[in-house]
């Protein structure tokens, strides 16, 4: 999953990925259950979906090779990013699932669009209207 805080990755995750095990960091807290976590979904063979903003290429490098060298398809899901959409979507949230606008927009100012040459077996446009979501194939820039 890549996108913003509020682009709708958890509700994407719970709608179509809900067979696979969810790792997000705001559950886990700390990389290092974040990454026992991974090598057991690796261990047991299950299909498992990383829930975090994975907002620049170094971040999701992070998780990729991993997962290639383990066999799996790497498949990426990137969320459409209208940073006043996301943030009203937060101020909708209650308590700790609430985040301060700011960061919100910090993590939309480092936000990076993905290349299938990251590693990805498959990747995905993910049009969030707030009521919908509609998937599209990835289209590198020069595909247009």
């Amino acid at each position: 999953m890549m996108g913003i805080q509020g682009s709708g990755k958890s509700t994407f995750c719970s709608i179509f990925l809900s067979d696979a095990v969810r790792i997000n960091l705001d559950i886990l807290h700390t990389r290092n259950k974040e990454s026992l976590l991974i090598a057991d979904c690796q261990k047991k063979g299950c299909d498992y979906v990383v829930d975090n903003t994975n907002p620049t290429r170094e971040d999701r490098a992070r998780y990729i090779p991993v997962a290639r060298e383990a066999g799996y398809r790497v498949i990426g899901y990137f969320m459409q990013s209208r940073l006043q959409e996301c943030i009203q979507r937060n101020n909708q949230r209650d308590g700790k699932e609430k985040i301060p606008s700011k960061a919100i927009a910090m993590t939309s100012n480092k936000l990076e669009m993905p290349s299938r040459s990251e590693g990805f077996d498959e990747l995905y446009f993910v049009k969030n209207d707030g009521e919908s979501m509609f998937i599209s194939e990835w289209r590198e820039d020069d595909e247009f």
